[in-house]
């Protein structure tokens, strides 16, 4: 089970669409007191980088990341700026961080930056992958949400949406950003902003597994939210009318949907790791996000999953339920193609296990446990071999 108390470094990542206002953000947020101990690695895409020129660091802890983008090209070079960084700020060429924020290029899809925090050993010994900040521009998204499906990938999954230029639409028109937004990431928490300006403190909640989350039941259950009942932010902001934008009523942004499965029984934890890896299997490009809280047999208190698109976070042990309801609960962000085929295969390798899969997952994770005991056999060895 994932520790809520992890000291490991938090790394947050920092996305969104070309021109959304990235930079503005950072530049405001580096000169704030929360960012006294943080590192910024800026990735830019092309020949030449400038934005972390444009970032006015206090200090030497904004790198640029070679040209390039880190969702493909560059996840090599991330792995190794991480790691050199951290060396450099234990002999003291930087200061010591306890922070590190991603700022990825305005085309990259967040899916391959998670997936590198996540699926490098060495990496997850010092770091933690903590969350997604996704900007949208207020005068674009919803276009580019019809042209890029990077778009549509940052803020599916996105832990904390803000929107740039909220001064230069109105306010139906941010409502339709809301809704749009809402539409493809239904719990997400989403906030204007204007020329960047607001605190970082909000990252505090960013991440699945703060401690706020795991005792308050009310961020519990926002956080799996499906839609069927979301309710309206707060949002105050100046608005200007300078700027005439249509109205539609009707928003056709992209072929992302979401559902949610309810489960009254406990759930296998075998016919758990079967379902998931039974759709993932067939489906995995197309499962955008699974998050849930689980009743597990055996498990006294209940357990948070979350993934993202194949990636599956270590399970974190919550200290009660939210609820007086123990029932198991998820929300999968999927594509809309495939949506009621996914939820059929999950909900029958739930509800009706094979006997013979069971058996197969449960061989794995006897060989798994088995391999380590070797393992910790031949280091203890090691050990007392070094002794003598």
């Amino acid at each position: 089970m994932s520790d809520i108390n992890d000291t490991r470094i938090p790394v947050t990542i920092i996305t969104g669409f070309l021109g959304s206002g990235k930079t503005t953000l950072l530049n405001n947020w580096v000169k704030t007191p929360e960012f006294k101990d943080t590192l910024v690695l800026i990735n830019e895409f092309g020949n030449v980088g400038l934005d972390h020129e444009l970032v006015e660091s206090v200090d030497d802890t904004v790198v640029l990341l070679e040209s390039g983008c880190i969702c493909c090209t560059l996840q090599g070079e991330l792995i190794n700026s991480l790691l050199l960084n951290l060396q450099k700020s234990l002999k003291g060429i930087i200061p010591r961080f306890k922070r590190v924020f991603i700022e990825t290029t305005g085309l990259a899809d967040p899916a391959g930056v998670i997936s590198t925090l996540n699926g490098d050993q060495l990496l997850l010994e010092t770091y933690r992958y903590d969350g997604t900040i996704t900007i949208l521009d207020a005068q674009f998204i919803r276009k580019q949400l019809k042209e890029q499906y990077e778009a549509v990938k940052q803020i599916a999954l996105a832990d904390l949406i803000l929107i740039s230029k909220t001064d230069l639409i109105d306010a139906e028109e941010i409502d339709a950003i809301y809704n749009v937004a809402h539409q493809i990431n239904p719990s997400v928490k989403i906030f204007p902003i204007i020329k960047g300006n607001i605190t970082p403190k909000i990252i505090e909640d960013v991440g699945p597994y703060k401690a706020s989350l795991n005792t308050n039941p009310n961020k519990i259950m926002n956080w799996l939210a499906t839609g069927e009942k979301l309710a309206p932010s707060i949002r105050k902001v100046t608005m200007s009318n300078s700027i005439g934008l249509a109205k539609p009523k009707i928003i056709a942004h992209s072929d992302i949907d979401s559902f949610s499965s309810t489960y009254k029984d406990p759930i296998d934890p075998l016919a758990l790791l079967a379902a998931i890896n039974l759709v993932q299997e067939q489906y995995g490009d197309s499962i955008l996000r699974i998050k849930g809280i689980l009743n597990l047999k055996d498990q006294e208190l209940p357990v948070v999953i979350h993934g993202v698109q194949g990636n599956l976070y270590p399970l974190s042990e919550l200290k009660q339920w939210p609820t007086e309801d123990h029932s198991s609960k998820l929300v999968f962000i999927v594509r809309k193609a495939v949506l009621e085929q996914i939820k059929h295969i999950f909900d029958h390798a739930i509800n009706n296990p094979d006997e013979s899969t069971l058996s197969y997952y449960q061989d794995v994770i006897n060989q798994a446990l088995n391999q380590d005991d070797a393992t910790e056999t031949i280091e203890l060895n090691k050990s007392n071999n070094k002794k003598d």
